[in-house]
């Protein structure tokens, strides 16, 4: 005889045991976290279970996606209906035995119904859970509907049904879901109706379990102290027999846009009147749907809360309100429900949307915000305390997004901001999209006409907004201040204690823009030259005090605006924002600095020659703009920057840096008003010279007439090619399709890359490329490739422009474009110094802080007929300039 070991014996059982669970699962099985597995039976079965050893207790819990919103339009309340008789006796089990089998344990069982799912649940001392299971199991499977019971058990449901419509709360509340969903299914009853209810048969509920009822539509959770392979093992034997069912689901019909706001009103046997009101929500697996479940806690969570206070503490309109969020599988609602006086409906109606629009406009201090989130997170941990509640987060994240752990979901609580809040509220609360009704009793004259609603809805929006600081202002960004100096200085501060840094631009008109032959380079000269010390500083002394505080300042320049840029720790900003003042008021432009510096401009230009793709630029930008600025080299002229003397060079600064026309914008660990006034002692007293106001019109630069060829010889081995066109301006309408265009065209996956590059092999660099300046614009496709490809290439890049002009781009291309631009203006301001630089260009062109909003709204608007309009206007075959640099040999079209 073999000799049996304790190695045996623990081998041969790990065998067996995942000999079963392989036998009776897929490859899905996996450990999500530490004692919480899921994995999926052969018949599609998906199992979830939680071990808590040392545990007393356990729960049973099997979910069926079958809820109210599947059912057929003659099929009203029998998922509740089914729900009641599935306790009512198996094959094995007569009546009342199915609930006494897990009662004689010390255990409880029950059931409930909803839009999307039914859960029948038990709850028994742990060492009984496997009874648990076998009950559940039976019931769901073995059920025989008997006739009489069910005729008994619809007298009963019938009760429920007439009991919830004698309840004035439960009438009100469905009617706001009749009304706020207007094709989706949610604005039907769970429960049915009395003549719905009255109708079903043994035979249409069999006909319905057989559509529903199938493995593939169920979850098992089990939590307690059970252990996962024994569940598994358990499960198998007990539901293998279960075939999946893989008839497509239907569809469900899409709640379209709500498009002006609703309104009903309930008259009934009541005393005291009730008033609801509600605002679409995003779905359970939207981003979105955490922020407003944080939303709904800021509004109405407890006492607290923002409605309560309001509403009851401070105008006495109300008895009692809450706000709740209802994020379910697709889009819901977020409602507030209150108990009041008839003669302060329209008051309490307008007190709670002003509450939801200041939402919009006003930052939530980060004391409440907190607050409310600690409070999200405990509700989550209470809950889990016992092993049904946890059953239930288990089983409902699973149902609503396909992943039982609940983890992901309270760190996207954590992680919301103040920012995200005003994003969501505006998203989502506008007056269009309000559903509100009210309950009185029967004999009561009370009237809310829509008039009355519509002048409501525009006091609530004109209050939240008055609400705000008188600093503060709507934003992309978010908790952005304006203020404006007696001498015209405008000053921006961006509140952000994410890190401590802190960063300053100060941002004046200027730039190429401002320059003419004569003066070309000027501006490129004094951003390098501003810096280098002030009246009281030299330049080696200043760069000692930027070393002791880490610190940076520097000048720059474009095409349109100069200017200083300035980045500190947070806790030197008032040395910092000191020493910027010292510069931009009295800077130094010493000469032996000025002498210093003109070599290395030169050398710029001597680099740009060296540069065959500058090179190419700078002679596409002279030609195409013809005697527009922008035709300027930004870097300078050879013959101008020779001529610059630092007096000359003052002089031109201090034409143009005057007060008025500075955009001061501060981001980072700091706070508005501190910044105001520290700003308004330190620049309080500049004052304005006697430039002009830079009101400067040039004249537009036509279309080329033809083609305008422009080739310039370099004995290099490769050729640079710029073939482009008038683009639009920072301002046109059009600038929206033209972005939109330029990326489909450019990057590694854009059309030009795809067939010049991948598929043809015609040069290694190539992209499209726009700029919109303030007056005019370029729009065209830059491409390096070799001399004997160079016919073959432009042909080419030819090819896909008539494409693009003649053939629709597809939605796919559209939305990746969309996505890209989008994402890459979000990742674009992440440091405090893209962010300061943002907000004092978008002050400067007179776009508005809230642009973010505005640009990708109208990203969203773009179509494919759009974008193929702008291409055929901007993209002119006969209209082009063409540059070569390079080998020459004639390139044409």
């Amino acid at each position: 005889m073999k000799k049996i070991t304790k190695f045996n014996i623990f081998f041969t059982s790990i065998t067996l045991i995942l000999l079963m669970i392989f036998m009776t699962t897929n490859a899905s099985a996996k450990m999500l976290k530490p004692h919480l597995y899921k994995t999926q039976l052969k018949n599609g079965m998906t199992i979830i279970v939680r071990e808590v050893p040392e545990g007393k207790a356990a729960t049973v819990q099997l979910w069926v996606k079958a809820g109210s919103i599947y059912e057929d339009n003659n099929e009203r309340g029998i998922t509740h209906l089914i729900e009641h008789m599935i306790f009512k006796g198996t094959k094995t089990r007569g009546p009342g035995e199915v609930a006494a089998a897990i009662e004689e344990k010390g255990g409880q069982i029950n059931a409930y119904t909803s839009y999307e799912y039914t859960v029948y649940h038990a709850t028994l001392p742990a060492r009984y859970w496997q009874t648990g299971l076998d009950v559940l199991s039976d019931a769901v499977q073995n059920s025989v509907f008997d006739p009489k019971e069910l005729e008994r058990e619809k007298k009963v449901v019938l009760e429920e049904v007439r009991m919830r419509n004698d309840r004035p709360q439960i009438k009100l509340f469905q009617d706001l879901m009749e009304h706020a969903f207007k094709v989706h299914p949610y604005r039907l009853p769970v429960i049915g109706t009395v003549k719905s209810v009255s109708s079903f048969d043994r035979n249409d509920i069999l006909k319905y379990m057989a559509k529903h009822y199938h493995p593939n539509n169920f979850t098992l959770v089990v939590v307690g102290n059970v252990h996962y392979q024994d569940v598994v093992r358990r499960a198998g034997e007990l539901f293998n027999g279960m075939t999946a069912d893989n008839t497509p689901a239907g569809k469900l019909p899409v709640e379209p846009p709500q498009k002006t706001f609703r309104l009903f009103n309930l008259r009934e046997d009541v005393n005291l009147p009730q008033l609801a009101l509600a605002m679409p929500a995003p779905a359970f697996k939207d981003a979105d749907a955490p922020v407003m479940d944080v939303i709904a806690g800021i509004l109405g969570q407890d006492d607290s809360s923002r409605l309560y206070n309001q509403l009851r503490n401070k105008k006495g309109l109300v008895y009692q309100v809450n706000a709740s969020a209802f994020t379910p599988k697709y889009p819901g609602l977020l409602e507030i429900m209150a108990t009041l006086d008839e003669n302060n409906i329209k008051a309490a109606l307008q007190a709670s949307l002003v509450e939801l629009f200041k939402l919009k406009y006003v930052p939530v201090d980060n004391d409440e915000l907190e607050r409310v989130k600690y409070n999200e997170e405990s509700d989550f941990v209470f809950n889990m305390e016992q092993v049904e509640g946890e059953a239930q987060v288990l089983g409902a994240f699973e149902a609503q997004s396909g992943e039982p752990d609940e983890d992901d979901y309270l760190a996207q609580v954590r992680a919301v901001s103040r920012e995200d809040i005003i994003r969501v509220a505006r998203k989502y609360f506008n007056g269009h999209n309000l559903t509100t009704g009210y309950l009185i009793p029967k004999g009561s004259k009370f009237e809310l006409k829509r008039a009355a609603v519509e002048g409501i809805i525009k006091a609530a929006e004109k209050t939240a907004k008055a609400s705000i600081s008188i600093s503060l202002i709507p934003s992309y960004l978010g908790n952005i201040h304006r203020f404006k100096l007696n001498n015209g200085i405008t000053l921006l501060v961006r509140e952000d204690d994410q890190n401590p840094t802190v960063s300053i631009r100060a941002v004046f008109p200027g730039g190429s823009r401002a320059e003419t032959a004569a003066t070309n380079g000027a501006f490129a000269f004094i951003s390098d030259l501003l810096p280098r010390g002030t009246a009281k500083l030299s330049s080696r002394e200043m760069a000692l005090k930027l070393a002791d505080m880490a610190g940076e300042i520097k000048g720059f320049n474009g095409k349109n605006t100069f200017g200083l840029k300035g980045d500190f720790l947070a806790r030197f900003f008032d040395k910092g924002l000191s020493l910027m003042r010292d510069v931009l008021i009295t800077p130094a432009f010493d000469a032996e600095e000025a002498a210093k510096i003109k070599p290395e401009r030169l050398a710029v230009l001597q680099q740009q020659e060296d540069s065959l793709t500058s090179l190419a630029f700078n002679e596409f930008n002279k030609t195409l703009f013809q005697s527009h600025p922008y035709s300027l080299n930004m870097e300078g002229s050879k013959k101008a920057i020779e001529k610059f003397t630092a007096p000359e060079l003052r002089d031109i600064y201090e034409e143009h840096a005057l007060p008025r026309h500075l955009v001061l914008a501060v981001a980072g660990k700091v706070k508005a008003k501190e910044v105001y006034e520290e700003v308004k002692r330190l620049f309080g007293s500049w004052h304005n010279g006697t430039g002009d106001d830079l009101n400067e019109e040039f004249l537009l630069p036509r279309p080329p007439d033809g083609a305008k060829i422009v080739n310039i010889t370099r004995d290099k081995e490769q050729v640079h090619i710029i073939i482009g066109f008038l683009g639009a301006s920072l301002k046109s309408a059009d600038r929206y399709a033209l972005d939109i265009l330029d990326t489909v065209l450019s990057g590694q996956s854009g059309r030009l890359f795809m067939q010049l590059r991948d598929k043809q092999s015609l040069a290694y660099s190539l992209s499209s490329f726009e700029l919109l300046g303030l007056d005019t614009g370029s729009f065209g496709v830059y491409i390096g490739t070799s001399p004997d490809k160079k016919d073959e290439a432009v042909k080419a890049v030819w090819q896909e422009l008539t494409k693009i002009r003649d053939v629709q781009i597809s939605s796919e291309e559209l939305e990746k474009a969309r996505n890209i631009l989008i994402g890459r203006y979000e990742l674009g301001l992440q440091t405090h110094a893209s962010q300061a630089m943002d907000m004092a260009l978008d002050e400067t062109y007179n776009l508005g802080q809230d642009y973010g909003n505005k640009y990708i709204h109208a990203l969203s608007l773009i179509t494919p007929a759009q974008v193929m309009a702008a291409a055929r206007k901007y993209i002119q075959p006969d209209h082009y300039v063409l540059v070569t640099v390079g080998p020459q040999e004639t390139a044409d079209k």
